[in-house]
């Protein structure tokens, strides 16, 4: 692979990552809507880019480090807007504390390379309470599809940079991205066909 195409990927990948959460943002504050939308993934989504901001610098992989430090002002502002729509985050502001500490306890006791495979799966962890906040919620409409359609992109585009460094850490990160993206994707339009039958 080139090099430079790498880092272009990387580029890109953190422009995606920026825009992430951007369609989410803007819905919740223009519609007050937040049906569907998880808290306590928005509270996991800022501490979980805070270990990756730690582990991309311990890494040298400097291309990559803009990307997590700016998506962590992303979720704070994703949570200051559900906050507005009435929603009560202290549950979620201790368990991103527990979060938090546990990646510390992972790259103090186990290492840096096992911390880049745990925030690999950690995307995981992160995205589960959205998914079951989605499927627990009979209309979610207070989701965003921009958002999670700019998930599949960011997480071909970080997989693509991660095969370049054989970086395990963000190589799952992509995986796990893609299939969690793909799924709040199909749930989202699984029930607007609901909602228009009912209509």
């Amino acid at each position: 692979m080139n090099q430079t195409l790498v880092n272009v990927a990387a580029v890109a990948a953190t422009v995606g990552t920026i825009a992430f959460l951007v369609p989410q943002i803007s819905k919740l504050i223009r519609t007050g809507d937040s049906a569907g939308v998880s808290t306590t993934w928005a509270a996991l989504g800022l501490v979980t880019n805070a270990g990756w901001f730690a582990y991309m610098i311990n890494q040298s992989l400097w291309v990559a480090i803009p990307a997590p430090l700016i998506t962590m002002v992303a979720y704070a502002l994703t949570m200051w807007a559900l906050v507005r729509t009435g929603r009560d985050p202290r549950s979620s502001y201790l368990l991103g504390v527990v979060w938090g500490v546990l990646l510390m306890a992972t790259a103090l006791l186990a290492g840096w390379t096992t911390l880049g495979v745990v925030l690999g799966l950690s995307y995981g962890v992160m995205l589960t309470p959205s998914v079951w906040t989605a499927f627990r919620t009979a209309d979610p409409s207070g989701i965003s599809p921009g958002t999670w359609s700019i998930g599949i992109a960011e997480a071909f585009l970080w997989g693509y940079y991660g095969r370049f460094h054989s970086d395990v850490g963000i190589l799952t990160f992509s995986v796990v991205g893609l299939v969690g993206s793909l799924v709040m994707l199909a749930r989202y339009h699984s029930t607007r066909g609901q909602v228009e039958v009912a209509v």
